[in-house]
């Protein structure tokens, strides 16, 4: 589906927390947008708007992803792709099924019953909190990223990111860790990316250890409160544009 949005629109928009950098001398900017929820708080742009969490931004728009989550930074030209001929088949050409294509190349149109379809598989990209990907990332479809992880600049990723990975590469491969094992599992348990901005950064996120230490004293003394995730369409938030 896609939106057509007025000047007016996007600066309601931006109010309402959801800032789409359109160009400064667009009257109107047409976009597409996916199917799944995004949060308030979250910055797009002018190519799409995609399934962010709060405190995430996209300087790209790749229609296959389905979730991503909170302070996630996402450079230009995010694309995703799949296989779109069979790898497991005497040959890949769509001649062999595709009934298009086998028209137009003079396939007896009688044979064309024997043709076997091909349908690409198609499986959705998960992304999940404080991910940062680089520019010009190509992520396969199905494949899930892991929390704190980090995409290099024109990384080829075909399969899962483990959390707190940095990888790249063609195809992607693990070039280290963030952080050793017991902080990156502590960092998973406290879950920060449910809480506000202003919450955390007192916490000093600057120093992970002490982060970690700082989150895991002021839960237990019960005094942060996470933000319940609050997703929703851009088309029905726009419907409510003037109500009440």
């Amino acid at each position: 589906m896609s939106l057509n949005l007025k000047k007016d629109q996007l600066r309601w928009l931006a109010k309402k927390g959801v800032r789409i950098n359109a160009p400064a001398d667009a009257d109107t900017l047409r976009i597409p947008e996916p199917a799944y929820g995004l949060e308030a708080h979250s910055t797009h742009s002018a190519g799409g708007v995609m399934p962010l969490g709060s405190y995430s931004y996209a300087h790209s728009f790749a229609r296959h992803v389905e979730y991503v989550g909170r302070y996630c930074s996402i450079g230009g030209g995010l694309q995703t792709y799949t296989n779109t001929h069979p790898v497991d088949r005497a040959s890949t050409s769509p001649v062999f099924y595709q009934r298009r294509k086998f028209r137009e190349w003079g396939g007896d149109l009688v044979q064309g019953d024997l043709l076997v379809p091909f349908e690409p598989p198609s499986a959705k990209v998960r992304i999940g909190n404080d991910v940062w990907i680089g520019e010009t990332v190509r992520i396969r479809e199905g494949v899930s990223i892991g929390d704190g992880a980090i995409i290099a600049a024109d990384a080829l990723v075909t399969k899962d990111v483990a959390p707190f990975a940095v990888v790249g590469g063609v195809p992607a491969r693990v070039i280290r860790h963030r952080f050793d094992p017991d902080l990156s599992s502590a960092l998973l348990q406290l879950e920060w990316w449910r809480y506000s901005v202003s919450d955390l950064i007192p916490l000093q996120p600057d120093q992970p250890v002490q982060f970690a230490v700082a989150l895991e004293a002021a839960l237990a003394k019960g005094q942060l409160q996470p933000r319940a995730e609050d997703r929703f369409l851009l088309r029905d938030l726009l419907r409510t544009q003037g109500a009440g």
